[in-house]
This record gives C-alpha cells, structure tokens and sequence, in this order.
C-alpha cells in the first residue's frame, strides 16, 4: 500500500463471535474526537461492519492494542466487554506475543541485539509529543519505566540507495513509541520516523514500522494472525537471516 487510505483500505486478518483482527493502513488514526475527520479506523469499520458498532462506546468499537498513526499492521478489537476484559488481562499479563517488521537507516552489524532501556516522556521544549531514553545528566524527563525490545536482522540491503537493515522488532513491554525509540537510541532510526530523527527524515512516503504478527493465548480462543509484510521487496538482501520458527 503506497497510497493515502480510504474508507475501504483495511483488510480482515481475523473475525470470530469476541474478536475483530484487522490490518491497519499506515498514516491513519484509530479513531479521532472531531467527527468531521474523514479517514479512521473507526470510521472504516463503522462502514464494513455498521451492525458491529456500540453506540454506547464514545468510538463504536472495543480497541484492545494501539498503533501510532504512522504504524501499520495488526490491531485488536474486542467485539464485547467480556472479551475486552479477557484480552486486556493477557496484554497486561505480557502474554501476547508481538512482532513487528521495521526498515532501519544503516546496517546494523549484529544479527541479535536486546535493547533494555527505560523509556521516559520528553520534557524538553518542542517535544513534549515524544518518549526518550532517559538521561541522567538532565531533568527534562517524567514517568520512567522499564522496556525491552528483542531485535533481529533479516535482511542488510539499500533503500533508495542508502545502507538499510530489515529488522524484526519483539517488544516485551508496550512502552508508547518503545520501538521507534529504541531504534533511534541504538544508532538505527526507523526509516521514514520524522519525529526521532530530528525532523530529517522526510523522504520515505511512509514510516517504515509494521505490526506484523500477534499470537493472543486466549483461556477460551487461541488466536495467531499474520499481516502481510509490505516490505518484502524494499531492501535488497546479500545475506539472509532466518527467524527462529520455534518460539511459535
């Protein structure tokens, strides 16, 4: 998907009697306040499926998991509040598996890396829309917590004939923004991330982050829902990593 999203641009990985598992498009909100705002999750669901709205819910729909508006991929919804409880419980008991797939700017030179580092809301003046990683020498930060992402190299390449890792991203934590950064702390912003690279990154048409796989071990409904990888052919690939299949 290289274009702006429509009311019709989100696709159905998933659907049962509790839950709705949709691939969201990138550059579009999960739901917004203004009812005048055109494109939104929300708004797209309430077009495809209007019987499934709760109108006693100030956005229709039973959102387990968020994704920055940048992000796309695998996104939640619980289609009742028993089942909202349930899964929120298991993503709050850390047992869902995430798995993102990102483009990175330079080629990261190893094949694994843990990244644990606590991740902050942003004091300083003109970011207070952004996490950090904490820094001790300075104050401008509030709200520290613990967060670990598991990185994977798939794939050292080129985009648009600058250096680029395919990575796949496991957060063990759902810090806000954890992934993006994480990526920036370690040296390698995600492709297209205007916000953590200092506003340079301007290039790319979209941010290059996907939510690309979600096992939910559920008491009553084991869920495990695959995205398409929209970057399959964005880097070029001279060596290969295969991911570990086991952990599934």
């Amino acid at each position: 998907m290289t274009t702006e999203a429509t009311l019709d641009d989100i696709s159905i990985l998933y659907k049962s009697d509790d839950y709705l598992i949709v691939d969201k498009h990138y550059d579009v909100m999960i739901n917004h306040d203004d009812p005048n705002h055109q494109i939104t999750v929300n708004k797209q669901l309430k077009r495809m499926y209007p019987e499934l709205a709760d109108p006693k819910l100030a956005h229709d729909f039973r959102f387990i998991n968020r994704l920055d508006y940048s992000t796309s991929g695998i996104l939640c919804l619980a289609l009742n509040k028993s089942a909202c409880t349930i899964a929120t419980k298991c993503f709050q008991d850390r047992k869902v598996h995430k798995e993102y797939v990102a483009l990175v700017r330079g080629h990261i030179d190893k094949d694994t890396m843990e990244i644990e580092k606590e991740i902050a809301e942003n004091l300083e003046e003109g970011c207070t829309h952004m996490m950090c990683v904490p820094d001790e020498t300075s104050q401008h930060y509030r709200k520290r917590k613990s967060a670990l992402t598991h990185l994977q190299v798939q794939h050292r390449g080129q985009y648009d004939g600058q250096p680029a890792t395919k990575v796949v991203l496991l957060p063990k934590t759902g810090r806000r923004h954890q992934l993006r950064v994480h990526c920036a702390f370690v040296g390698h912003t995600i492709i297209g991330d205007y916000t953590y690279s200092n506003r340079q990154d301007t290039e790319p048409y979209r941010m290059m982050l996907h939510a690309h796989r979600i096992v939910l071990p559920l008491p009553n409904e084991h869920i495990a829902v695959t995205a398409p990888d929209p970057f399959i052919i964005a880097v070029t690939a001279p060596d290969p990593f295969i991911p570990d299949t086991t952990r599934y």
